[in-house]
């Protein structure tokens, strides 16, 4: 057979694009099997990163079934202050209707967690107030949020300051008004109208107020006491030959109980902070410094705005290992602070919203930053992630993608307790570290 010139030369230009064509469609793939020490990884010690401060407009703390009190100054942030609300509820019973006797004394009961925000040696001055207003929220349904109150009279029924120094899981003791309690004792005993019906009961009765006497108190210490336990002991006997000591159980209705959270910033680093707004506060506005503090609802965003130029290192590329490293400030550790033990790391994206958690390499398990701590100089304490799957997602998403990642709290909730990091910007031994291990082709 015979060809010509012509078509010989169209059958190489058409073989020429086809596989042109084949080298466009090649999905590299890079195996597991790759080491640090192979001569094709780029080994980064410091890939840049970028730190903020991420702080809602408010955070939720009903329905938690803890009391969080307190006033506390922290010489880096500001005022933290914690107070409590909290509904009672009509007890099932009436034990003493229509039975003689006589009233002993009327007490708040609370249960230490051995948490607190501060120095637990300091004294804690408790103040006892009652509701005037009915804990109702019609906009959010007995959603509650740190930002919200509710009125109260300022004739208090109870002060008493404690120490909660070595007390956890030891109740402590509020003597309340002795008039409030012969007056219920009285309405029980004659089955007055007031307590015919939960309903009337909490109108009579709206609920309590508690709050901490600055004047005394440097301190945020934190109650777990379970809905169906008892907060309020009402203590009387029973007029008898043999007088026998009883008491009423009043508990509360975990839907209506709440902790109002809040903090009044007093340094210049905090000047573009701006309470019961959410905003995003780079650590260049506040004195190169992220701030993770529950009690002031703030995270710290993490993210990595260089990471696509990765790309033009080699047409292909994979992150063989990425890790994060997190080395607090020395303000975290100024006495009588603590670091947090765990730390959680998530996704998120514009929206701030926590999303997947990091977990173990190969687990369902989330990493919590396996702290290290230097005892002796302090220069060589982080917390630690593998981020590698999140760092190669974002590559592979490209610059479309806003994803970051946030450093938070392992608490059950942000009035459980105060957990408290400060992360520099800075470059250097007190700083976030990037190390990347870029496999190129």
């Amino acid at each position: 057979m015979t060809f010509s010139k012509n078509t010989g030369l169209y059958f190489c230009l058409l073989l020429v694009i086809i596989i042109m064509a084949s080298c466009d469609k090649v999905d590299v793939t890079f195996g597991s099997t790759s080491t640090l020490s192979d001569p094709n990884i780029t080994y980064f010690d410091n890939y840049q990163t970028k730190v903020a401060t991420y702080k809602p407009d408010s955070f939720q703390t009903g329905n938690h079934q803890l009391f969080a009190l307190g006033y506390h100054y922290d010489s880096t942030f500001g005022v933290f202050k914690a107070c409590s609300y909290a509904q009672i509820n009509l007890p099932a019973t009436n034990p003493v209707l229509s039975i003689p006797v006589t009233f002993d004394s009327l007490e708040l009961i609370l249960n230490p967690t051995g948490k607190f925000y501060g120095d637990s040696i300091n004294p804690m001055k408790i103040s006892v107030y009652r509701l005037t207003q009915n804990i109702k929220d019609l906009v959010n349904g007995d959603v509650y949020y740190n930002t919200e109150s509710f009125a109260y009279d300022p004739a208090g029924i109870g002060q008493q300051t404690v120490s909660l120094n070595g007390k956890t899981g030891t109740s402590i003791h509020v003597r309340l008004s002795n008039a409030l309690g012969q007056e219920l004792l009285t309405k029980f005993q004659t089955g007055d109208d007031d307590i015919s019906t939960a309903e009337k009961f909490t109108d009579y009765f709206r609920g309590i107020y508690v709050t901490t006497d600055s004047t005394v108190t440097n301190l945020l210490a934190y109650f777990s006491n379970p809905a169906d336990s008892m907060l309020i002991k009402l203590n009387y006997h029973e007029n008898t030959v043999y007088p026998t000591s009883k008491s009423m159980s009043f508990n509360y209705m975990a839907a209506k109980q709440f902790n109002n959270i809040s903090v009044r910033y007093t340094k210049p680093n905090f000047a573009s902070f701006v309470n019961k707004k959410a905003q995003v506060i780079e650590s260049a506005a506040s004195g190169g410094l992220s701030y993770l503090n529950t009690s002031a609802g703030s995270v710290i965003k993490i993210s990595f705005p260089t990471l696509l130029s990765l790309k033009e290192l080699h047409p292909y590329i994979k992150v063989v290992k990425a890790i994060l490293m997190i080395k607090p400030d020395n303000r975290s550790l100024l006495f009588p602070y603590q670091l947090p033990a765990t730390l959680n790391l998530y996704s998120t994206d514009n929206t701030n919203i926590p999303g997947l958690g990091t977990f173990q390499e190969g687990t369902s398990t989330p990493q919590t930053g396996d702290l290290v701590i230097d005892k002796l100089y302090g220069q060589n304490t982080y917390y630690s992630y593998d981020i590698t799957t999140f760092i190669n997602t974002k590559i592979s998403d490209g610059q479309f993608s806003t994803s970051a990642l946030l450093l938070q709290s392992t608490l059950s909730s942000y009035d459980a307790g105060t957990d408290r990091l400060i992360v520099n910007d800075q470059p250097g031994s007190q700083s976030i570290q990037l190390k990347l291990y870029v496999l190129g082709l």
